[in-house]
């Protein structure tokens, strides 16, 4: 008898340690959604945070699912015109099934608002950038490319400072990091990580 509560306690403390009472698989198995395309997420925002947004989420689904058939379009105004399409619709959709060979499709934004710079003369002198405090959205959603049909959607907000970012004359503001994951990386990383938890081992 004590010799098996030993040998239970022991089992307990491997499974602790190597997390194995915190694993639970991904709510949604990407496998199901065939190849997947995903467009560079839309954004207001001036500069590269939204092309380093789109490459952090895939980054993350590879990731999390590494069998996953994921290929990349571009841009989604490229991507529209490239099948001759003005807006995203059903027949659109239907468009990039043929051109891309892709069975679904995630489509994303990023709202980046109430930018609020730290102006740090400093900075200024030996950067040309500034800090700034923002707020931020990420929306993702994944699209059936046969029909239209929705298959998963999430979102996240978040508000942080961030760096380098470039203030011009008339107040126009710039997410222009040489060093985006430095620069946003915490903010981008924290959206995406809420964004895609469906797609995480817990």
């Amino acid at each position: 008898m004590k010799r098996t509560t030993t040998v239970l306690i022991s089992v307990a403390l491997i499974a602790a340690t190597t997390g194995c009472f915190h694993m639970f698989p991904p709510r949604v198995n990407l496998d199901r959604f065939g190849t997947i395309g995903i467009v560079q997420f839309r954004s207001e925002a001036k500069g590269n945070i939204a092309e380093y947004a789109t490459r952090i989420f895939i980054e993350i689904l590879v990731k999390s699912q590494p069998g996953a058939r994921i290929k990349e379009l571009g841009r989604e105004d490229e991507v529209l015109r490239d099948i001759g399409a003005n807006r995203l619709s059903p027949d659109a959709l239907e468009a990039l099934r043929r051109r891309f060979n892709v069975d679904t499709v995630i489509f994303g934004t990023l709202e980046v608002s109430n930018i609020r710079p730290r102006v740090d003369l400093l900075s200024i002198i030996s950067t040309l950038s500034v800090s700034a405090e923002v707020d931020a959205v990420l929306t993702a959603r994944l699209l059936d490319t046969q029909d239209g049909t929705i298959l998963w959607t999430d979102s996240a907000r978040d508000h942080k400072t961030i760096a380098q970012v470039s203030v011009f004359r008339g107040g126009d503001i710039f997410f222009d990091a040489r060093d985006p994951e430095r620069a946003y990386g915490s903010l981008i990383r924290a959206l995406v990580a809420r964004t895609t938890r469906d797609f995480q081992w817990r």
